[in-house]
């Protein structure tokens, strides 16, 4: 993999599915000045509870294949095998797919990233698990706290 930043300004993304890890997605991209449009028969309370506005839709109905149209970035976050395969089959060799369930079929992995003094800091296990990321970056973290400990001396 190529480690890189998007810019996603002016792009289109799809989020196929309403469940944790949709949101969990869904989040780090909500804030930014992109298309964004997320397709589900059911949300999580998480979806269900917040106010977005008009800008960001949320379509409450079973994935189809138009549902993909125009979209530069795809996210397939459902829990239903069926309709994950479907969703990276349809999928054009043009537009960049994360497979949250499985790695092999994505073409892109998150990386969670650490923002220390200016510096952003990216770590990732490629999509192999997510906890052992979250407790690297916990480690990391705090050894950057001691360094800001260390100049404070």
């Amino acid at each position: 993999m190529y480690p890189i930043q998007l810019n996603l300004t002016h792009k289109s993304v799809v989020i196929v599915g309403g469940g944790n890890i949709a949101w969990r997605k869904f989040t780090k991209l909500k804030d930014e000045a992109m298309q964004i449009k997320v397709v589900s028969p059911t949300f999580n309370d998480a979806f269900l509870n917040e106010t977005w506005g008009t800008h960001i839709p949320l379509i409450q109905k079973r994935y189809e294949r138009g549902d993909l149209n125009g979209a530069d970035l795809i996210i397939i976050a459902t829990d239903d095998a069926v309709v994950n395969q479907q969703v990276r089959d349809d999928a054009a060799s043009t537009q960049w797919v994360n497979h949250t369930g499985d790695r092999t079929q994505s073409d892109f992995y998150n990386s969670l990233d650490i923002e220390h003094q200016g510096m952003k800091i990216s770590i990732s296990s490629e999509g192999q698990s997510i906890q052992h990321t979250k407790a690297y970056a916990a480690k990391i973290k705090a050894f950057l706290a001691t360094l800001e400990e260390d100049n404070d001396e």
